[in-house]
């Protein structure tokens, strides 16, 4: 933005932990590592991110899964606080002093819970950066050992099989079967075209190859396995190895419901979508399938509900999450056209089965999708009236361009 300014939280990077062990306190700039390298040391967790250099402010505002989540719901479900900054007729000229805090002309700093402005603190699960700066997340915390987890590469051939694995897995999860598992179900595209099955695995327990996974776990051939019993830290780390730095990259997403079938003729789609763009340079993409079952989405309803749309009645859904990466920018509208016909066409389909569902992940979200729409037209008022409330300026609105805004108009995309 010309003349505009840039506030950097990094530095708001502490975790501090409550006495009794039940609350642990992150500033705004932290990162998931900040978190579990402090807490693994204490045998203690939150439900946060699955990627170590991801930043808790963005993962959490926008929703979040986490390996936990069959057994808490999303991240954002289990804040217990957010502090945050937000810009208020009745702040300008003064000075606040809230939670150890000086703000000066700026506005005020307001703490939400279920019972403290309840209306902004559900807004602000999945609200992004649309009412204030967000300077501390006090989540809650549960005692946490070593957990078994890991990826297993398989070759292309077992693609079919997979599909219907994860479709019996999301079901068996959503029956509450065993809420200790997480999967992620990844295709891996390469120059050669498709190329590989990367799943990353995890039980957060130390257990090693419990029965809900062993279908997953006993296809074969597998071309390397990483399964161990090792800590958070550990296992955040090695997932993000599969989406490095210095690359340029696209996220898409779309949701769906649980049908092997319908996995399938998504999955060709992609190999059509993605065949024109495998030659630029650098080129990789994933096709991941994630399982939200109803034993994700019926835990928001019970701490004060969230702002993203979807719970128990949505049934299990699987979540499409599309990453591509390659170097020139003279690539740029070669691949966003590619991602935007994939999700056209797929969505499309999925329309025509009955087995679409509205909502976008606005942290997989390309910049052509609108995620906030996604959450329905009550829950998109509910956060207009917040916005209204406590940024009667629209600041966050107006003048702060970056992220997912409400009322959008330049969303061209599924």
């Amino acid at each position: 933005m010309q003349d505009g300014i840039t506030i950097d939280l990094g530095e708001m990077n502490q975790v501090t932990v409550s006495k009794d062990r039940t609350i642990t306190s992150v500033g705004g700039g932290a990162r998931w590592e900040d978190v579990y390298l402090k807490l693994d040391a204490m045998d203690l967790a939150v439900s946060g991110g699955r990627v170590y250099d991801v930043g808790v402010g963005g993962l959490t505002s926008g929703g979040g899964n986490s390996f936990f989540a069959p057994r808490f719901g999303f991240v954002c479900d289990n804040v217990e606080r957010f502090e945050v900054g937000v810009k208020s007729r009745r702040s300008a000229m003064k000075t606040a002093l809230i939670s150890s805090q000086i703000v000066t002309g700026l506005g005020l700093v307001v703490n939400t819970s279920e019972s403290e402005n309840p209306d902004l603190h559900k807004a602000l699960k999945g609200g992004s950066n649309n009412f204030g700066i967000i300077t501390r997340f006090d989540l809650k915390t549960f005692q946490q050992g070593k957990l078994w987890g890991g990826f297993i590469i398989y070759p292309p051939t077992t693609a079919t099989e997979q599909f219907e694995l994860l479709q019996n897995f999301t079901t068996a999860s959503g029956a509450g079967e065993d809420p200790y598992a997480t999967v992620i179900n990844s295709y891996i595209f390469t120059p050669k075209g498709f190329s590989y099955i990367a799943n990353q695995y995890t039980y957060t327990k130390a257990e090693a190859y419990p029965a809900i996974l062993k279908n997953f776990t006993d296809v074969q051939p597998q071309l390397s396995n990483t399964m161990r019993i090792t800590n958070l830290t550990n296992i955040t780390i090695e997932l993000g190895q599969g989406t490095p730095n210095g690359f340029r990259q696209l996220f898409g997403t779309a949701t769906f419901a649980n049908n092997a079938s319908l996995f399938s003729e998504i999955f060709s789609i992609a190999q059509t979508a993605f065949l024109p763009i495998q030659t630029v340079k650098d080129f990789q993409a994933s096709f991941v399938l994630q399982p939200i079952p109803t034993s994700i989405t019926d835990k928001g309803a019970l701490t004060g509900g969230n702002s993203l749309g979807i719970d128990e009645s949505s049934g299990n859904l699987v979540w499409l999450d599309l990453t591509i990466q390659w170097s020139e920018t003279s690539d740029d509208v070669a691949v966003n056209n590619a991602t935007q016909y994939l999700l056209t066409q797929a969505i499309q389909y999925a329309k025509s089965k009955g087995q679409h569902n509205e909502y976008l992940y606005l942290n997989y979200a390309m910049q052509s999708q609108d995620p906030i729409a996604s959450y329905g037209v009550k829950n998109v008022a509910a956060m207009q009236a917040v916005s209204s409330q406590h940024d009667p300026d629209q600041v966050f609105q107006n003048m702060v361009p970056g992220g997912f805004k409400m009322n959008r108009t330049s969303a061209t995309c599924c």
